[in-house]
Parts: C-alpha cells; structure tokens; sequence
C-alpha cells in the first residue's frame, strides 16, 4: 500500500520515492521538489561566472607586488642588521688599532727612559748596548708589520639558508597529510615534556615542564618562563589581547603577554575543572574535564565576562566527555568521546548558534590511561585530529570527510599550525616540523 505524501499538509498518497533526501511524495510535490531543487543550480552558475569574471580581472602584477613586499621588508631589515653588524665591527677596529699604537708608545717611552738613565748616569755596557739594538729592532719591526697589514680581520662569508624564506608551492588547495614523510627540522624536548602547545603565528609556545618555551620560526629559543602552577591542560592563542590564554586543572585560567614577561591569573574566571579552550577575535571558549562535558563562553573585550553556557545534553550527552576545541572562521571543532565504548566523534557546530555542521565517527583502541586526543586546524578549513591511543593521525576535509588515516611512526600527542605553511607535532620527546 502507498505510504502518504511526507508533506505533512498533503493528504494524497505518495508515486515516487526522492532518491536525494529519501522522501516518500505525491506526484504534485515531487514535482514541487524537483523543481525547487533545479532552481538551486542557477545561483550557483552566477557565483561561478562572478568568480570567472573576477579571476580574468586580476591584476597578478599587484597580486606579486603585495607579496614581494614581505622580500623587500626582510632585505631591507637584512641590511639594516648587517650595517648594524659592521658599525660595531668597524668601531671595535678603531678601538684595537689604538691599542696597538699605544702599546707600542709605551714601548718606546719606556726604552726612551732607559736610554736617558744610562746616558746620565755614564755606564753603558756592551750587554745595554746589544739589547737595546734588539728592542729597537723588535719595535721597528712591528711598527712596519703594523703600518703594511694593520691588525688582523679574519672574515667569513655570509652563509644564506634556503629555509630563510619559503615560497608556497601551488598545489591547488589540496594537503596530503600521507607525504609527511620525514621533518625538516626537530626540536628535542625532555621525556617530562607535557603536551600542550600553541602557535601566535610567528611564535610557537610549547610546555616543556618546569618551563614554558618560546620560540622563533628558526627553532631558536627565546624565552623561558618557569611554570610554578599545576599541570596545563591547554593554551590558545588571542590576537585582540596579543597574549597567550594558559588553562590549568585547579588553578583556573591565566593571560601571559606574547613575549612571556608578565602572567595574572584571570579572577572574573571561576576556578574549575578546565580542559580545553579556544578563541575567536572577540571571546574565549572552555571545555570542562567531566562526563557530560560543559562549554562556557567569555568575552575578551569586557575583562572575560560571562557570556553564556551549553550544557548536555546541547553541548554533548551526559555519557560522554569533550576532549578538545578549536575555533575556525566562526566555526567550533569539537573531539567528542562515548564513556563507555572505543567511538569517538569530531562535529562542526557554529559559534554563533551552536548549530551542528556535520559530526563524523571514529573508532580508538581502549585506553586505561587517560589521554586527551586532540584536534587542530589545518589550511583550506580543513582539520587534523590527533589520536594519540593508536598512534595516528586523521585528516578530515571541511564538510567532515576523512581523507586519510596516516600512522605516525611514533606516539604523538599534540599539532598545531605554526605560521601558514608549518605544522608542528608533538612527540613524547621532541616537536618535529613539517612543510605542509
């Protein structure tokens, strides 16, 4: 017997079944429907011809200007350093060729007076007579070293490393996690290391405990802050503060300045049980380490004041824990795990709505020890999760498909995206760098 139409309206018994969206429609509203999703495609051929005419209107002389600016601005500062360089060197010669000269002044004052004494007191030796011949020639001959050579300037030549400046490669807005074959570059870390790591863009701050370290593009060390506090569970990252947001199990959430002199405790912040945090430009968002899992949101305009509060089973069920949260493009990322059971899921919610994008399952090894698996935002929206209980690393596309499952050749524990092009992951023992 034919099912009704599954317009709810529709009193009239369904013909067809709409393979697309798997609805059961009377012949009038399936016309209806295919006619409504026909007219989707028009707008679609505009934006097409719109984006058309926008690329055949490109100017990729401006477009290669814009970027050659950041190549002038670091020869520029190249020279600036190198003209510093040799101002102290150039001054660092005058002050060693005075020397010189003075010291051999001395000399000669000193053998001046020696001479004078023995000429007053009228008992010269032929033992006086043969050693100040030999002074005399010893001064002569290093002032006639010294006026054809000077002093010695041992140089060597200005080394430049291909690594100094990196142009993107094209690769047509794909990344193929499978071709992190091997690092550029390592960072050995202590075995004592804990996970937690964040990236300013220009700086990477990783907890390497008792410190936190901050370094440069070039893997040098910068900064060394000693954490006095407990176990860090996570840090962001918020460019409107242009500080490092730290949150810890007990001690609540603190606000550390970019180049890591000055930390305060945020007090507008209740001290709970925090685990993970992420930012957008206007506001912070925390996680709750608890089964049914909670997400406060605050306001870093308004000294971090509350803002609002999703609670299971909204923000997860009451059976599951929220690992980890990062932000994207007013999108929150969210690794969500069943209490009870090896399945995991990531989902896509918006920041503003809470609505759910996509959400995507996948399955871990049980684990006695309690890990956090993380997740990080990679280039073109797209996502890496980190499953540290299997050792691998999952690469999901932005409407929540999972392109590949790559096995890390050791166990790995944190990543985040250094920059535009590098991705940092993080090892029991060291940080390993990736050109992506």
């Amino acid at each position: 017997m034919p099912l009704p139409c599954a317009i709810e309206i529709c009193k009239r018994k369904s013909r067809a079944l709409c393979h697309c969206c798997n609805k059961n429609l009377c012949p009038d509203h399936l016309k209806e429907h295919d006619d409504l999703i026909n007219s989707q495609i028009h707008p679609l051929v505009d934006d097409i011809n719109t984006i058309d005419n926008q690329l055949s209107a490109l100017n990729v002389d401006e477009v290669i200007s814009k970027c050659c600016q950041k190549l002038d601005k670091w020869r520029h500062d190249c020279y600036t350093i190198i003209d510093r360089f040799y101002e102290e060197k150039y001054q660092e010669l005058q002050q060693r060729c005075l020397e010189k000269v003075g010291e051999k002044r001395k000399k000669i004052h000193k053998l001046k007076l020696k001479i004078n004494e023995l000429v007053r007191e009228q008992e010269v030796t032929i033992d006086d007579i043969k050693s100040l011949k030999a002074t005399i020639n010893d001064i002569k001959r290093d002032v006639n070293q010294y006026e054809e050579n000077g002093i010695v300037v041992d140089v060597h030549p200005l080394i430049i490393n291909q690594d100094l400046i990196y142009v993107e490669q094209w690769t047509s807005n794909e990344l193929d996690i499978s071709t992190l074959s091997s690092p550029y570059r390592t960072l050995a870390c202590s075995n004592d290391s804990w996970p937690a790591l964040t990236s300013n863009n220009h700086f990477l701050l990783i907890d390497q405990y008792p410190n936190l370290c901050l370094y440069d593009k070039q893997m040098t060390l910068l900064k060394e802050y000693p954490w006095e506090h407990d176990r860090i569970s996570d840090m962001c990252w918020s460019s409107i503060l242009n500080s490092f947001i730290i949150i810890t199990n007990k001690n609540g959430v603190f606000l550390m300045n970019g180049n890591l002199t000055t930390i305060e405790c945020i007090q507008s912040i209740e001290k709970k049980q925090w685990l993970s945090c992420a930012c957008s430009n206007s506001t912070l968002f925390l996680t709750t380490n608890e089964s049914g899992s909670s997400i406060f949101q605050f306001n870093l305009l308004s000294s971090f004041s509350f803002m609002k509060q999703w609670k299971p089973p909204q923000s997860c069920n009451y059976d599951e824990l929220i690992h980890n949260i990062a932000y994207n493009n007013e999108t929150l990322a969210l690794i969500i795990e069943h209490k009870f059971n090896e399945t995991m899921r990531i989902e896509l919610r918006s920041s503003l709505t809470f609505d759910q994008l996509w959400s995507t399952k996948f399955y871990t090894a049980f684990f006695f020890e309690k890990w956090i698996n993380r997740i990080c935002l990679l280039k073109y929206d797209e996502w890496l999760v980190i499953d540290h209980r299997t050792s691998h690393l999952l690469h999901v596309s932005k409407d929540g498909k999972i392109k590949k499952k790559h096995s890390y050749q050791t166990s790995v524990n944190n990543a985040v995206l250094f920059g535009t092009n590098t991705l940092a992951i993080k090892t029991a023992n060291c940080v390993n760098f990736y050109r992506v």
